[in-house]
């Protein structure tokens, strides 16, 4: 059993957490204690939508700045204005809201639900919907976002988006499913666009690299043992040019 962690250690967790609180920050989110949980909050969502990816057979996601920020300025719009549907108050549609973010995208999906009372209800609805499901399942996005919003006295009490994209030769890598927290060094990864590079190398510094390997889109890696938050840097080589990716997680 893992023994309690000290207090300085939880603030400088809760550090590193405001600092991924630049993700998205609803606007019922007052605090930076709001914001703390607020994001921890999302990459639990990110968790739990990946489970259901990986239990498919599909790579997870990662999540998206932009995309969440859409997500979550049309999650607060619904509860504000209850008005619910992929159009919004000003006529725009899923990937106007993203372009304006600066999500500029090859794919783009986007779910909804409204009224359940965790991401978890939310999710088995989109598994039986048709529609939803495709969106959710589907192999060719990479990103996604993650909008939610509790308003008492509000028409639905809760809303969640979820949309979902991919951008031209942005492969992103992909940090236990991409978990905020892991309590061991060892760690997944998954990076996308292995299938097209002859060669990858990884880091942990972005300065001191691995040898060039042959590419492989899953693989376990190593964080340095030191408590703290840690980055793991991947370089593809595409043809004549090298695409670098990086992803961050906090090591209790």
């Amino acid at each position: 059993m893992q023994g309690a962690i000290p207090m300085e250690r939880w603030q400088r967790i809760g550090l590193w957490i405001g600092l991924l609180g630049g993700l998205c920050a609803s606007a019922f989110a007052h605090t930076l204690g709001d914001w703390n949980a607020f994001s921890m909050r999302l990459h639990e969502m990110a968790v739990a939508v990946n489970q259901v990816r990986l239990a498919h057979g599909l790579p997870p996601l990662k999540l998206n700045s932009e995309l969440c920020r859409a997500a979550q300025m049309r999650s607060d719009e619904i509860l504000l204005t209850g008005n619910f549907g992929h159009i919004d108050a000003e006529g725009h549609r899923a990937d106007t809201r993203a372009r304006q973010a600066g999500y500029e995208f090859e794919w783009l999906g986007e779910n909804l639900a409204a009224g359940q009372p965790s991401l978890e209800r939310a999710l088995q609805a989109w598994l039986s919907s048709l529609s939803h499901r495709e969106n959710l399942l589907n192999p060719e996005y990479r990103e996604m976002g993650l909008g939610y919003t509790r308003l008492e006295g509000s028409r639905y009490g809760v809303c969640w988006v979820h949309l979902l994209g991919s951008r031209a030769e942005v492969y992103p890598v992909i940090i236990n499913l991409d978990a905020p927290l892991t309590d061991t060094p060892e760690v997944e990864l998954y990076i996308y666009g292995t299938e097209y590079a002859r060669s990858m190398r990884l880091s942990n510094d972005g300065i001191h690299w691995s040898e060039w390997r042959t590419p492989t889109s899953s693989l376990k890696w190593r964080l340095p043992d030191e408590p703290g938050a840690h980055t793991v840097y991947v370089q593809l080589l595409i043809g004549d040019r090298v695409y670098e990716a990086s992803d961050s997680i906090y090591l209790l």
